[in-house]
């Protein structure tokens, strides 16, 4: 066996991420702080985690999808000494790397490549503060890798989707009961979290986030359940309750977080998507907006989402409306032809101190400065070229949160990558690697002559 035909094989990629995994396992404990034995327990099941996401291709898609949802409600069951920076944060991306080891041989058009390679680039010189900038490509990388392996293991895609609605159901129903009824462990978290945004356990303006890391997280998490049972219910079971429970708690737990970037990006995608569509999702749609009117009109939680929507009319005196548009005026100022290099504005410029932006697009242009800008754009005009109808709503997901959300990475990143049909082989290359060999016609012999 050749070298070159040794990099190519699948058991290279899963023996490189089982390594790279018990290395940052041992590596980052130490640098953590006063308790090292519950980072090292967590990273040493981590490890274990991904061996047995190596040993199965589809197993590895439910273990990451099951280690975004709920692994920060593990932390905050073991809490950190400090919860603004745990570095058990990055337990999730180790857990997909073995994902993203099987989207390294399928990662298209060129753009993408170059666009990954590009990130690796700029996250190696982040010279300033190393950690951050390795935070940083496994924000960036490891979801858009991912997303091209999900498309490459068989059934891969509705594996995907059906962990997805499962976990996210279940982080749903946590998420309605947290609202109503505080659990110690992540009131004791959020008091010392730097996490402003969700407000007072108890209170009215409190914005549950489940078992995610934050509530914009968990917000986007339920709106793309909800997408995924409207536009690609094929894809998850028959089951009518199914289909239903997992709705009416997304929606519910979707109203309480209050995020209104989200709830305005979801109807943008219900409605692209129904156009693209032609009408066909209206039994799903139909019945989600009676769900969501009778919650408004009929039950005491309707109060806070009317309280919401109202703000709407001013935002002017609106907070969040202001920072977002004070971060937009600031843009000048963070681009430059080659970026500041990554994690210097995602969440991954946490463990630097530093502020992140809430928003995809400057967050590209920032780190990844104009060349990337221009690659992440090539991405997209490629994966919107290419896009089917049932995906219209994913892509319309995905460029819109971004303007408010850094949609691009993370978890938001990995699940609308792939749904929007990232890696997804085109109908000529389906045929040409799955077509069956024709057997030669053999031509009768003719008797002959006397």
């Amino acid at each position: 066996m050749t070298t070159s035909s040794l990099l190519r094989a699948p058991r290279f990629l899963s023996v490189a991420a089982v390594t790279v995994a018990v290395g940052l396992g041992v590596v980052l404990p130490t640098i953590a702080a006063t308790f090292p034995w519950r980072d090292i327990a967590l990273f040493l099941v981590a490890a274990v985690v991904v061996g047995m996401a190596c040993v199965k291709p589809s197993l590895s898609i439910v273990l990451a999808v099951g280690t975004f949802v709920f692994s920060a409600g593990v932390r905050r069951l073991l809490p950190a000494v400090d919860p603004t920076t745990d570095l058990a944060a990055i337990l999730p991306f180790l857990v997909a790397l073995p994902l993203a080891a099987h989207g390294v041989r399928a990662t298209k058009p060129v753009g993408a490549a170059l666009l990954l390679v590009w990130i690796t680039v700029r996250a190696a010189f982040s010279f300033d503060v190393p950690l951050a900038g390795l935070a940083g490509w496994l924000d960036l990388a490891v979801p858009l890798l991912a997303a091209f392996g999900i498309a490459r293991i068989p059934s891969g895609l509705s594996t995907f989707a059906r962990a997805t609605v499962v976990c996210g159901s279940i982080a749903a129903i946590y998420g309605i009961v947290q609202y109503f009824l505080p659990f110690p462990w992540d009131v004791e978290w959020l008091m010392g979290a730097d996490l402003k945004s969700a407000g007072q356990p108890g209170t009215t303006n409190f914005r549950p986030f489940s078992t995610l890391p934050a509530t914009g997280t968990a917000a986007m998490l339920s709106a793309v359940v909800i997408l995924i049972v409207v536009f690609r219910k094929e894809l998850i079971w028959r089951s009518s309750l199914f289909r239903a429970v997992a709705l009416a708690s997304s929606s519910c737990f979707l109203l309480l977080t209050q995020i209104r970037s989200v709830w305005l990006s979801l109807i943008a995608s219900l409605l692209v998507g129904s156009l693209a569509a032609r009408g066909r999702p209206a039994r799903e749609i139909l019945p989600l907006s009676a769900f969501v009117v009778a919650v408004v009109l009929i039950l005491p939680l309707g109060e806070v989402v009317v309280e919401r929507i109202d703000t709407l009319s001013n935002l002017e005196d609106d907070r969040s409306y202001r920072t977002r548009i004070d971060s937009l005026a600031k843009t000048g100022t963070i681009v430059s032809p080659l970026g500041l290099g990554v994690g210097e504005l995602s969440s991954a410029s946490r463990v630097g101190g530093g502020d992140p932006i809430d928003n995809g697009y400057q967050v590209v242009l920032g780190e990844l400065g104009l060349v990337g800008a221009v690659l992440m754009t090539w991405v997209l005009a490629w994966l919107v070229r290419r896009s089917r109808p049932s995906e219209y709503a994913f892509v319309t997901m995905l460029l819109a949160t971004s303007a408010t959300a850094v949609a691009f990475s993370n978890f938001p990143g990995l699940l609308l990558w792939a749904l929007s049909g990232v890696g997804r082989p085109q109908p000529t290359e389906t045929h040409s690697e799955h077509r069956m060999p024709t057997p030669a016609r053999s031509t009768p012999s003719l008797p002959a002559r006397t």
